[in-house]
């Protein structure tokens, strides 16, 4: 039997929370498991085992502390495997863990709490896991170089996208009634713009010359939003630049449908799932080399520290939008979760 950690995915899932709802459900497909939770609502259908309600990511820095003792008292001989960077000690069975990417060993000012964690105790937690799963052959490279793993020891599966969600809108009113909510016209849009590595003042300033170009940028988090807004601000952008924070699943199909573009600056990423979201609803994407293994030839390559050349990508995209439109629906087709799902079970099989 397998025990799947899930208990990083919540009621309002981001990042590790997405990636983990979409492969637990295909997942299922494919492998008998039991999944473990604080919330069993989550996985109707599937096997549950039940972890205290603390340990949800709602919790915030309180809940992580509470999440990495709770981990410490689970015990068994089975496989135990990880949607995320932690490890059992007491655990006596194989552990498998994922890290997505390295990114507070990179950017350290920006993650110093995590910074700590990742250089004195993610080491020894990958040296006693039997393998690492991880999302893109850039983050393996990263996971080998930082922590001296032997390259056989970590396994790179990339991602899918919620194909079920993300898909062209036949829902035309749905489009204008999130346009009308929002007070929106001809916008570029952001998503998941958290920390400062994923760079939106280069498009900001990019935007100072593509008017009348609204910019909307999702997943905000302080301290990164108030700079945002006062460069917006200082530039004189503070009437074209929207900010919407949260947005669930459901809506933000909607804001790439309604989008002219999908702008992806950032310095650094694991992978990039907004890319292949945006590409399978029909949205263009300009990004960086950062997120090369999602976009392939399919998108339209900025540099990320010149502002000048991402007006002249966003003008050419924008110009040549079906031609880009086409050539995502093409790359969608390599990526999916049941791809996904059906490589790792056969991976996890093996081990059993």
């Amino acid at each position: 039997m397998i025990l799947l950690d899930a208990i990083l995915a919540d009621e309002k899932p981001t990042g590790i929370g997405v990636y983990t709802l979409n492969l637990v459900k295909n997942l299922s497909k494919y492998l008998d498991f039991e999944v473990l939770t604080h919330n069993p609502n989550l996985f109707p259908g599937l096997k549950t085992v039940k972890a205290p309600n603390f340990v949800s990511p709602s919790n915030g820095k309180k809940g992580a502390l509470l999440r990495t003792l709770y981990l410490q008292t689970l015990m068994g001989r089975n496989l135990l495997y990880r949607t995320y960077h932690h490890i059992s000690t007491f655990w006596r069975g194989k552990q498998i863990i994922t890290v997505h990417d390295v990114l507070p060993l990179l950017f350290p000012e920006r993650y110093k709490e995590q910074y700590y964690f990742f250089k004195f105790f993610l080491k020894r937690f990958i040296y006693l896991a039997d393998f690492v799963i991880t999302v893109s052959h850039r983050s393996k490279e990263d996971i080998v170089g930082f922590f001296n793993i032997e390259e056989d020891r970590v396994r790179v599966f990339y991602q899918g996208y919620d194909e079920d969600l993300f898909k062209p809108v036949k829902d035309k009113d749905g489009i204008l009634k999130i346009k009308s909510r929002f007070g929106l016209f001809d916008y570029v849009l952001i998503v998941g713009a958290q920390y400062s590595h994923k760079n939106v003042e280069v498009v900001m300033k990019a935007m100072k010359f593509l008017e009348p170009l609204q910019l909307v940028i999702t997943g905000t988090k302080e301290p990164y939003e108030s700079n945002i807004l006062k460069l917006a601000q200082s530039l004189g952008l503070s009437d074209r630049v929207k900010i919407l924070r949260y947005v669930p699943q459901k809506d933000l199909v909607y804001l790439y449908a309604g989008a002219l573009a999908l702008a992806f600056p950032s310095k650094y990423e694991g992978f990039g799932i907004p890319v292949l979201e945006a590409m399978a609803v029909g949205t263009p994407v300009i990004g960086t080399y950062a997120v090369k293994e999602a976009g392939g030839d399919a998108i339209r390559y900025a540099d990320p520290d010149d502002f000048e050349d991402w007006v002249e990508a966003i003008r050419e995209v924008l110009k040549n939008r079906e031609h880009f439109v086409k050539k995502g629906f093409e790359r969608i087709k390599v990526f999916s979760w049941d791809k996904t799902a059906k490589e790792i079970s056969k991976f996890l099989y093996s081990l059993l």
